[in-house]
């Protein structure tokens, strides 16, 4: 009989997800607006995704990270979207974006 996952391997598993596809989304959008300064974020985000298949300990740890993510990631979708104009967030917002690449 096989072993059931884990609550936390569950938790990985529907993060991991709805990461990949806010993550896509997010590229599309970086792409179609033509968003300059953003491009990483997707990259990054996929890496993550990559990593987090590989993850043995510290598991509920990487679903909370995976989770903040998440927010980050809708977070940036939903300015663009809320914003009638479709241009670049203003530079202190791009700093705080941008430092969540490093």
């Amino acid at each position: 009989m096989p072993r059931q996952p884990t609550i936390t391997e569950v938790r990985l598993n529907n993060i991991s997800t709805c990461v990949a596809i806010t993550a896509s989304t997010l590229n599309f959008v970086v792409e179609t607006l033509k968003i300059s300064g953003l491009e990483a974020i997707p990259n990054t985000t996929q890496s993550l995704l990559k990593l987090l298949k590989t993850v043995k300990q510290e598991k509920n740890e990487c679903a909370e990270l995976m989770e903040q993510t998440h927010k980050l990631l809708r977070a940036i979708i939903g300015s663009y979207v809320k914003s009638d104009t479709g241009t670049e967030l203003a530079p202190p917002m791009l700093n705080e974006i941008a430092n969540f690449t490093q």
